[in-house]
This record gives C-alpha cells, sequence and structure tokens, in this order.
C-alpha cells in the first residue's frame, strides 16, 4: 500500500516546468493519468506506480510518494483531503488514567485528540465533513472505540455539536488566551470565584488573578489556561502540551495536579519531555509514521515500556522498527577539574531597576565541557548566560572572558528578516551535517518571518553551533521541539563539544536532555522575581541531587534504557532513597 502527499504549501505549478508530470512513466505510457495540474498538483493513487521520480524531481520539495507496509487501508481513520496527511488508528482513552500520546511533531497526535474530542469526526479519508454517528458506530463494530464514540455524540441532534459526555481540552497554542482582559474576569466566565482562588493557589498563580492575560509570563499563561480547562467539571480531559514554559518544579506541580484530577476521569495528555511525561501517565500509545505525510498509533503500553520503546526504536507487539538506532544515556560525564582552562569569571552580581538581584559564584570554564544550567524560572539563568556573553553589565563591569569567541543562542526568537533561509546558510557556511541533524532542507526555500516556532528554534540552534567558536551559550534548546528533535539537539551539542574541545553552557527545563548531554551542572536557586543565586560549578550527580533535594524528588535509573526515571512522591523506592540521602541514583 502506498499513498501520495501534496504538501501544498511548497507546491508551485505558475513557476516550475510541471516536472512531476513530465518525468512520471504512467504519463508517459499516455493510457493512464497520474499526475494532474490545476492550481496545484494532485496525484492519483490507484494508477501510482510507487517510482517516486517526482519526488526526487520536483524543485520545490512538494511532493511525497510514501509506502506503507506497516499499515493497512481498513485502519484510515482519517485524511485531509485528497494527497493530504493521513491518520491510521486511534489511542483508546482509560477511565481513572492518564493516558499519553508520545511522538513526533506532524504525525497525528492534534488531529486524534481533536477527533476524540469531537472537534473533528472520522472520515476514512472519503471527505473533510466526516461520518454520520450511525456511519461510525458500524466502522467501530467490535473495537473498544464503539463504546467512547457511542457516549461521545449526543443521539438526539448529530448537527449540534453537544456530547453526552462533557469535554475539556487545554490547546497547545496560547496566544489566542493572551487578551487585554483580567484573569478573574476570564475565568469567571467558566467557573466561580471561590473555586477559582482554590485551583489558582494549587498552581502557583494566585497572586495573577487580577493581571491582565496579555501581561503574563508563558508559564503563568500555560497554567491559567490549564485552570480554565479544568473549571465546570467534565467527565474527559485533554491536555495538548501542558507543561510548555514551565520550570522543573511546576512541571511537577501540574503533573501531581493532574494525577489528582484523574481520579474518576479520563484524562488524555500530549507531551514531549519524556522524563515528566513517564512520570504523569499510566499508559502510553506511541505515534510513528513520516511527518506531514501519514501517523500510526501503536497498541496501548504502560508508561515505562512505552517510553523505553521508543528510546530503542523498535515496537516489540507490532514488530516494527521506527527509527534505525537506539537512544541511550549511557555517556561518561567529564568531573568538573577535567580538560585544560581556558577562561574563569569572577563572584558578580547583577541589580535590575525591578529590585532583582543575582548573585553568582566564581567559576572555570574549561575545554570539552558542557554546563547544564538548572533551576526554577525568575532566579537569574538567562541574566547569567547574558552576562557571560557580554550582553549584560555587572556589578564588576562588563565580564572579560579574553579573547574567546562566543557563540549564543537567546531564550527568546523573534525575527521579521524576509532574508532566505538558504541565503542565511550559505552565508554563514552552515554545512551539510548541520543541514541533516536539524532538517534544515525542509525550510532552506522560506523566509525567516516565515518559520514555525519549532523551524526557528531549529535553525537559531544550527546557526549557533555552526560558528567557529570556543564557548557556546544555548538557552533552552528544547522549547517548541518535540523528543525525537530534543534528543537530536543533546546528542548534536554533546559530540560537537567534544570533536572541538570546546565548552557549552545549555539553560533548559527538560531534566532528560540535561541528563542526556551535560558533564556538570550548575543550580540556580532564590525566590522568583525577587533574588536568585548560582551554585559553583557541580559534578553530574551532585548538582543534579542538590536541585532534587530543594524539589523534594528523587530519581532513579531505568535498568533497561540507562535513562533518568522520577520515584512516585511517598513510593517504596522514594522514601528508601530519601531515607540514605541519595536523592539520584544513576
Amino acid at each position: 500500500m502506498r499513498i501520495a502527499i501534496i504538501h501544498k504549501d511548497k507546491c508551485k505549478p505558475t513557476v516550475c516546468g510541471h516536472e512531476c508530470k513530465k518525468v512520471c512513466p504512467v504519463e508517459k505510457k499516455e493510457l493512464d493519468s497520474c499526475v494532474i495540474i490545476k492550481s496545484k498538483a494532485t496525484i492519483d493513487e490507484k494508477t501510482c506506480v510507487g517510482c517516486a521520480i517526482c519526488e526526487k524531481r520536483c524543485p520545490f520539495e512538494a511532493i511525497s510518494i510514501v509506502n506503507l507496509p506497516s499499515v493497512c487501508e481498513e485502519n484510515l481513520i482519517y485524511r485531509y483531503g485528497e494527497n493530504g496527511f493521513a491518520l491510521y488508528g486511534l489511542p483508546i482513552p482509560r477511565l481513572g488514567s492518564v493516558l499519553g500520546l508520545l511522538g513526533r511533531n506532524g504525525i497525528g497526535k492534534t488531529t486524534a485528540v481533536e477527533i476524540l474530542s469531537g472537534k473533528k469526526k472520522i472520515n476514512l479519508g472519503k471527505n473533510e465533513l466526516g461520518l454520520g454517528k450511525k456511519e461510525v458506530s458500524n466502522f467501530l463494530q467490535g473495537s473498544e472505540l464503539k463504546r467512547y464514540f457511542d457516549e461521545l455524540y449526543n443521539s438526539s441532534s448529530e448537527e449540534s455539536g453537544k456530547t453526552k459526555k462533557k469535554i475539556s481540552y487545554k490547546p497547545q497554542n496560547l496566544s489566542a488566551l493572551a487578551v487585554d482582559v483580567k484573569v478573574m474576569d476570564l475565568l469567571r466566565k467558566r467557573g466561580n470565584a471561590e473555586e477559582i482562588k482554590v485551583l489558582a493557589k494549587k498552581l502557583g498563580v494566585e497572586n495573577v488573578l487580577e493581571n491582565k492575560m496579555n501581561k503574563l509570563s508563558g508559564g503563568e499563561l500555560q497554567r491559567v489556561a490549564i485552570i480554565a480547562a479544568v473549571l465546570g467539571d467534565a467527565d474527559i480531559y485533554f491536555f495538548d502540551e501542558p507543561l510548555a514554559f514551565l520550570d522543573i518544579s511546576e512541571r511537577l506541580r501540574v503533573s501531581e495536579f493532574i494525577l489528582e484530577l484523574s481520579k474518576g476521569k479520563t484524562v488524555i495528555v500530549v507531551e514531549h519531555d519524556l522524563l515528566i511525561l513517564d512520570y504523569l501517565t499510566d499508559f502510553l500509545n506511541i505515534f510513528y509514521g513520516q511527518q506531514g505525510a501519514f501517523g500510526a498509533v501503536s497498541g496501548v503500553k504502560s508508561s515505562r515500556e512505552g517510553v523505553n520503546a521508543y528510546l530503542h526504536g523498535y515496537l516489540k507487539e507490532e514488530n516494527l522498527q521506527i527509527r534505525d538506532k537506539e537512544l541511550n544515556f549511557n555517556f561518561t560525564k567529564n568531573k568538573s577539574v577535567c580538560g585544560g582552562v581556558i577562561a574563569e569569571w569572577p563572584d558578580f552580581s547583577v541589580v535590575f531597576e525591578s529590585g532583582f538581584k543575582l548573585d553568582v559564584r566564581p567559576g572555570e570554564i574549561r575545554q570539552n565541557h558542557v554546563i547544564g544550567i538548572l533551576g526554577k524560572n525568575g532566579t537569574g539563568k538567562t541574566t547569567f548566560v547574558k552576562a557571560l556573553a557580554g550582553e549584560l553589565s555587572t556589578d564588576r563591569g562588563k565580564l572579560n572572558l579574553g579573547k574567546l569567541d562566543i557563540s549564543y543562542k537567546p531564550q527568546y526568537l523573534f525575527s521579521d528578516s524576509e532574508e532566505v533561509v538558504r541565503d542565511i546558510m550559505i552565508k554563514e557556511k552552515i554545512n551539510k551535517r548541520f543541514m541533516s541533524i536539524f532538517n534544515l532542507a525542509s525550510i532552506q526555500q522560506k523566509k525567516v518571518k516565515q518559520l514555525s516556532g519549532g523551524e526557528l528554534q531549529r535553525f537559531s540552534i544550527a546557526r549557533c553551533l555552526a560558528k567557529d567558536a570556543d564557548i557556546y551559550l544555548i538557552d533552552e534548546p528544547s522549547a517548541y521541539l518535540d523528543v525525537e528533535e530534543r534528543i537530536s539537539v543533546a546528542k548534536s551539542i554533546k559530540e560537537l563539544m567534544s570533536e572541538k574541545e570546546k565548552t557549552a553552557f545549555v539553560v533548559d527545563h527538560d531534566l532528560l536532555l540535561v541528563s542526556y548531554l551535560a558533564d556538570n551542572i550548575i543550580v540556580f536557586s532564590g525566590e522568583a522575581g525577587k533574588h536568585g543565586k548560582s551554585s559553583e560549578i557541580l559534578d553530574f550527580e551532585e548538582g543534579i541531587s542538590r536541585l532534587l533535594k530543594e524539589l523534594d524528588v528523587t530519581l532513579r535509573k531505568d535498568r533497561e534504557s540507562g535513562r533518568p526515571r522520577i520515584n512516585k512522591r511517598g513510593s517504596v523506592l522514594d522514601r528508601e532513597q530519601k531515607a540514605e540521602g541519595k536523592w539520584a541514583v544513576f
């Protein structure tokens, strides 16, 4: 079985030579027609022989011919029109548990959530409007999903959009919430003031209820969105990337909040932080396929087994390889005293007009090191990196790191640049290796201002690492990236520093990513927005342990994959490790 995908945003028949039609062997025989070109190209999948010559010859990379040996046509659930993205299979929600959806961006997770929440209807690839209730029920006969969808749709009025089960949905994109309205006024539309205050206290945003929505930080907006989703007591809750913009302590707080919510309810979560996803969920469905072309859904797995299967790249029950290489976490960590000293910084302070003060301990910069920077939001991590980059003055003036070249990737990425990605790549000598690692071929024809959040992040990291520098400062590289992209970024940073004997400072809240790449750790503590202080440079395990002790959380190493796992609070392992003073066991 095969499908043909036309990426309509890339297809430009008015400026190309219609190479797809000219090279198609079916068209050359003049017996059948395969490629039809009007405002956009379309490919007849019934006559297509799967040679993929058109895919290779298209100058705009607008065609994908995909062979599907691992899925059956009868498993098709939804398709976005002719030659559009196709989704095969659906997760099965479970009452009283948290189900996690794990997989790359552009592979159907959000589409599955929209179908399960009633926002889209199963269409079996026939039409985008979807099937009626009876057709869906007949199609799902004998499946565990039949009962779910029978209860989902209201039998009295198919077109009303009402459901028997009350659905609550926290979307991925929160930009629509950043409006000129007070937080309390917006939330009052969903629930009463007393309930709002209780939930706000649980999530640590009770102090922003009188603030305007468009004045909130990303983390505050995320938690307010979660409160809005929870108000009203639904039966089924969908949370699409609920941990974005949150620091480690906030991620744990939100996770425990969602776990408490799941008692007697059905909860589905889409998330890319593997460490927290494992902690938060009871079961997982893995999404695999080809980005922008098709997605398929694995059978349900326990969270531990699901994450390990994803890292191994092999789904045992499906007998399917989803990745060429296994990902593991058994890296050698350099001690903080290893490597030649190339620079050092003194103890210094930074004071802002707002009253925030950061105090930093002195430290040395050594070759062939990756230093992970961890801590709560608002305690000075980005301020520290900017000071090292020479973008901020300290009480000692601008820091002097000698004649070392510094490459800096900032936390927030905004660009109105009209430059084309390919022109910048040529100018900055970004080679094929970086193009491959960061999948830049797919965006090289775009203008910088047209890039999505994930595309801009990948491009910015590639630009930072491609520069010939002594020190690389990389602030929040995991933002907007999926699991695969995060691990690819971590691996590339680790390997590059080792190969070139350079040094990187990486600020991030994804503890699994930091565990993957960091040799040493600097921990930032304090009171958000008021004062912060850094630790000295610590050996990896000591630094992680110091952070975990502050969070009252313990970690253990998974015996199969080597990845760190969070112990459930109060579990036997949690109690034993705390009693022994072992906050992290690697």
